[in-house]
């Protein structure tokens, strides 16, 4: 009998320090970490010494990696984000950025990653971001959504190889049209990312972390028409850099270029969470990026 109760006495006392250590944890102040995504804690620790570009848009035009400086806001306004604040633009907002580092300008491969929420216009084309280029009327790499009265986005790249001797195809363009066009983009938040690998010559595009497929015609670049021998357009190459901006053609910051054509319109919709790397993200990557930006981290 001593025995069974000293098997009670001890099974109670166990039980009550239990409760007692489960108690001080839901009391302690501690926050309860996350689970990690694709071994991810937050955003940022994916390809950390390869993220060239990272603006978040709380209130300001700051780019947190110190590679785009001197940013001009022209009638840039702010408002609710996806994460915090955003950039909010209007038919007459863009911002500039006359001072540029090399890691953006001599970008030989990239992966443009960012949150927007814009709704669907006709006429004309808005122009997301593009890195400048003096000496002609088209720009180095650039991003725009061309006007339309269908439901789904027609969604324009340029990428550009400026070498001596000169390609044939030295800017491109990547064009999301026809049967390639993007649905549900408009009126709500969609994380869009695109890449270009400079090591297999092949271009890629994410939509909410998922990869679209899209014909091989788009997704490997060439030098020019394989039958002219063209061969694998290899390392991107920016020329005649002058600073960047965000939400505007070039021809939208005056000289050295005329004014903007009419077409040429400045981007209306939100941006937010807007990142480059000097390098392609892999497929999980990207997917990881999306899901931890989505939860605020």
């Amino acid at each position: 009998m001593k025995k069974n109760f000293k098997s009670i006495f001890i099974i109670v006392t166990a039980i009550s320090l239990l409760i007692s250590s489960c108690s001080e944890d839901l009391d302690s102040n501690e926050p309860i970490p996350f689970e990690p995504i694709g071994g991810f804690e937050n955003s940022d620790e994916i390809k950390p010494n390869n993220l060239i570009v990272k603006m978040s848009f709380e209130d300001n035009l700051i780019d947190q990696k110190g590679n785009l400086n001197s940013p001009t806001a022209t009638n840039v306004a702010y408002s609710t984000g996806m994460v915090g604040k955003a950039y909010q633009g209007s038919a007459n907002a863009f911002a500039t950025f006359s001072g540029i580092n090399p890691s953006v300008s001599g970008l030989t491969s990239i992966t443009s990653s960012m949150w927007i929420k814009t709704t669907q216009h006709t006429g004309g084309a808005q122009c997301l971001f593009m890195i400048p280029k003096t000496s002609d009327f088209w720009g180095n790499i650039f991003v725009l959504i061309e006007g339309t009265d269908l439901s789904s986005m027609q969604l324009k790249i340029h990428l550009q190889k400026d070498v001596t001797p000169s390609i044939p195809w030295s800017g491109q363009w990547v064009d999301h049209g026809g049967n390639n066009r993007i649905p549900d983009m408009y009126n709500t938040w969609k994380h869009v990312v695109w890449s270009y690998n400079e090591n297999t010559s092949k271009y890629s595009i994410y939509i909410d972390g998922s990869k679209l497929t899209i014909p091989d015609s788009m997704t490997n670049r060439y030098t020019n028409d394989v039958d002219s021998g063209g061969v694998p357009l290899g390392a991107l190459s920016s020329s005649d850099v002058q600073g960047f901006i965000l939400g505007g053609f070039q021809q939208h910051i005056g000289s050295p270029w005329s004014a903007p054509d009419g077409w040429m319109l400045p981007y209306t919709g939100q941006i937010d969470e807007f990142r480059m790397y000097n390098t392609a993200l892999t497929d999980d990557e990207v997917r990881s990026l999306y899901l931890l930006e989505k939860e605020g981290r």
